[in-house]
C-alpha cells in the first residue's frame, strides 16, 4: 500500500523545499550571528514624524461631535491640500522667494475649518508680499493634536532644510494637556494626537499600508471611511472609547503642579529658539488666542466641565494655568529678546473670532494674520530676507 507522500508526490516536493529553505535560513541565520558575535533582534525602532500626508488632496467638514462642540463653527466642505513636503497648501508656492516664513503649532494653526486662503500662515504671506513686494514663502506645519516636542522635532528634520528666515511657533493647549495628565512629554501612555515623537517600536518592516496608500489613496480613504462607520454602528460604545484620547484618565483626580508644568514648557520653547539660532534662523513666539474669560460664555463652561468632573480642576484653575502658559511664551521670549507675537491679547475673546475653547474662525484667522503680518514686517530690516 503506498503512503501520502507517494500519492501526493507534488505536495511532498512543495513541502521538502520549505523545509530545505527554512533549514538554509536558520543555518544563515546562525552563521551570520556566530561571524557578528552577537545577537540581532531584528526589531526597528523609529521616531514618528507627525505631519500631513504629502500631496493629500480634498475636502474635510466638522463632524457632529465638534459642531456640538462649537456655536460659530460653519458647517460646511473645506478644500485642504498638502505639497510634497507635507506642509498645508498654498505653501512653497515661489521657486526663488526673498523671505520663507514657517509656522509651527496644531490645530490652532492648522485652521482646518478656515477657508483655503484664509488660514493665517498663508495669509501673512499674501499680506507681507502685497506690502513688501517681496516674493514670500509662508509654509503651514500646524498639525492637529502637536505639542512643542512634536514641533521641534518638525524642525529638525523637515524644516532647517529650507533654510527659512523665521519660524514661528504657537503652543500652549496641547502641552498643557500632556503635561496635566501625563506629567511628562515622553510618555508612552497619553493618546493625545494618538502618536508621541518618542522612540518606538516600528510594527512591520515593510507597512503594507504605504502601499496601498500610495497606488489607490482615494479607494483607501473611502475604505477607511467605511470602516469608522461600521465600528460606530454596530459597536458604537466601543467606538467611542477607543477614540477617547484620555479614556486612560477617566475618573483620576489631578493635583495640579503649575510651577512644574510651566517649567517644563518654558524648557522646551528655549529649545525652540536655542535651535533656530544656531542655524541661523529668526525664532518667533506666539502665544494662543483662548475664550477663557472671568464670566465665561455658555459653551465655554459646558466644554471645560468634565475637567472638574473627572479631574477635579476648576474652571478657574484651568484658566490659570492656561494663562501661566501664555504668560510663560512672553517671559522666555522678553528673556531671550525674541519677538512674541501677543494674539492672546490681540484677538478678542468672542465666538465671532474663536469658534470653540482656542480655534478661529474664518473672520478670527483673518484679524490674527494682520497681526502678525504688522508684527513681522517690523521686523524686516535686521533680517535681509533671502540671504539664505
Amino acid at each position: 500500500m503506498s503512503n501520502w507522500f507517494e500519492k501526493n508526490p507534488r505536495k511532498t516536493f512543495v513541502l521538502f523545499l520549505a523545509l530545505l529553505l527554512f533549514g538554509a535560513t536558520l543555518i544563515t541565520e546562525k552563521a551570520l550571528s556566530l561571524k557578528a558575535h552577537t545577537k540581532k533582534s531584528g526589531i526597528i525602532r523609529v521616531i514618528r514624524l507627525r505631519e500631513h500626508a504629502p500631496r493629500f488632496a480634498g475636502r474635510i467638514t466638522p463632524s457632529d461631535d465638534e459642531l456640538r462642540m462649537a456655536d460659530s463653527l460653519v458647517p460646511k466642505e473645506y478644500p485642504f491640500r498638502t505639497d510634497s513636503e507635507g506642509f498645508i497648501e498654498p505653501a512653497l508656492i515661489h521657486q526663488h522667494p526673498d523671505l520663507t516664513l514657517v509656522f509651527l503649532g496644531g490645530s490652532t494653526t492648522a485652521c482646518y475649518y478656515v477657508d483655503e486662503d484664509k488660514r493665517f500662515p498663508a495669509l501673512v504671506g499674501r499680506l507681507l508680499e502685497k506690502d513688501t513686494k517681496l516674493k514670500v514663502n509662508s509654509c503651514n506645519s500646524g498639525v492637529g493634536g502637536n505639542f512643542s516636542l512634536h514641533s521641534l522635532d518638525i524642525l529638525l528634520n523637515k524644516v532647517i532644510p529650507l533654510k527659512p528666515d523665521l519660524v514661528i511657533m504657537m503652543h500652549n493647549i496641547n502641552d498643557l494637556a500632556v503635561l496635566m495628565y501625563a506629567k511628562s512629554y515622553w510618555s508612552k501612555d497619553f493618546k493625545k494626537g494618538h502618536t508621541s515623537p518618542i522612540v518606538e517600536l516600528h510594527p512591520k518592516i515593510i507597512d503594507t499600508r504605504l502601499l496601498v496608500d500610495y497606488l489607490i489613496p482615494n479607494l483607501y480613504l473611502e475604505l477607511k471611511s467605511m470602516e469608522k462607520w461600521l465600528r460606530h454602528t454596530l459597536r458604537p460604545k466601543k467606538a467611542a472609547s477607543q477614540e477617547d484620547e484620555l479614556r486612560d484618565f477617566r475618573g483620576k483626580k489631578i493635583t495640579l503642579d503649575q510651577n512644574f508644568l510651566v517649567q517644563e514648557f518654558k524648557m522646551n520653547e528655549q529649545l525652540f529658539i536655542n535651535i533656530c539660532r544656531a542655524r541661523n534662523i529668526t525664532p518667533v513666539l506666539m502665544t494662543m488666542e483662548n475664550r477663557l474669560k472671568e464670566n465665561p460664555d455658555p459653551l465655554i463652561m459646558q466644554l471645560t466641565k468634565p475637567l472638574e468632573k473627572d479631574q477635579g480642576i476648576s474652571y478657574q484653575e484651568y484658566k490659570e494655568i492656561f494663562d501661566r502658559f501664555n504668560q510663560a511664551i512672553r517671559e522666555v521670549g522678553a528673556a531671550n529678546r525674541v519677538l512674541v507675537i501677543d494674539l492672546a491679547r490681540k484677538v478678542p475673546q468672542e465666538k465671532e473670532y474663536i469658534y470653540d475653547l482656542v480655534h478661529f474662525t474664518t473672520r478670527g484667522s483673518e484679524l490674527a494674520a494682520r497681526v502678525i503680518k504688522e508684527a513681522l514686517q517690523q521686523q524686516l530690516p535686521s533680517l535681509k530676507p533671502g540671504r539664505n
